[in-house]
Formats: structure tokens, sequence, C-alpha cells
């Protein structure tokens, strides 16, 4: 690669770093984490789950994402009868599914992700079968 190719990557890196932050939305201030952390033990529907996702996406890292991940192992496995108002909120809001197979992963108990298969598989509320894919298949690779 000549010295002008070279120059033109190294500016191409340099620029798309600086942009990083700005494509991937707003930092998650001290008050955000604040705010997302009181929130996270009081996720107890789908509509407030949306809601916090909406809010404190940004904020989706270590404690507060353990908790939204509990959060949703709750719902999907103690809740599962609440499952097509899953299926409405990401009607409102697509981004939303992505938020919620993101969280059922590997720090949730090996119990609870069977018992996501299993619901899913077995009682997939009308309609909701691409989702109940979507939730077997999040869950069966957390289980590895």
């Amino acid at each position: 690669m000549d010295k002008r190719k070279m120059a033109m990557t190294w500016l191409i890196a340099a620029a798309a770093a600086a942009w990083m932050p700005l494509a991937h939305g707003k930092a998650c201030t001290e008050n955000d984490a604040v705010e997302a952390d009181a929130m996270v033990d009081h996720l107890d529907s789908w509509p407030q789950i949306n809601t916090a996702f909406s809010k404190y996406s940004h904020c989706d890292d270590g404690e507060i994402a353990e908790g939204y991940s509990e959060a949703i192992e709750r719902l999907l496995t103690d809740h599962w009868k609440a499952s097509p108002e899953l299926d409405a909120q990401i009607k409102l809001n697509p981004s939303l599914e992505s938020f919620v197979l993101r969280h059922i992963n590997s720090t949730l108990d090996t119990d609870d992700l069977a018992k996501i298969v299993t619901l899913a598989t077995k009682s997939c509320p009308e309609g909701m079968i691409p989702l109940c894919k979507a939730l077997v298949n999040a869950a069966s690779q957390a289980e590895r």
C-alpha cells in the first residue's frame, strides 16, 4: 500500500473512531445511571420494560444490564401469559425485540433458560411464532 492510501486509511479510521459515540447514541450520565438503576427494581410488565429501554438503553451495562436481564427472565418465566403484551410492545417499538433477546443470556439461570425454551415452544400464543422462535434461539444460545 502506498503512503497516500495508508494515510487515507488512517484518516478514515480516525474519523470513524471519533464519530463512533455519536452513532451509538448519547452517553449514560451519572444521573441517567442512577435513574435507570432505580427503575430496574420495578420492571414487572412489558410496558415498563419498553419505557426503561426507551429512556435508558444507553445505560445498558454492568449492574443495570443484569437488572434488565433478570426482569426479562422473570416476566418470561413467571408471567408467560403476558407474552402477547411483549409482542404488542415490540409492534410499538420494534427495536425492543433485540433488547429483550440480548438480555436472554448466560447470566440467567439455566433452569429458567430451559423454561423459556419450553414455554416458547409448547405455549406460543397465536400470531407470535416468529417471536417465540427468536426467544427459543436466544435461550438455547445462552444455555451453551
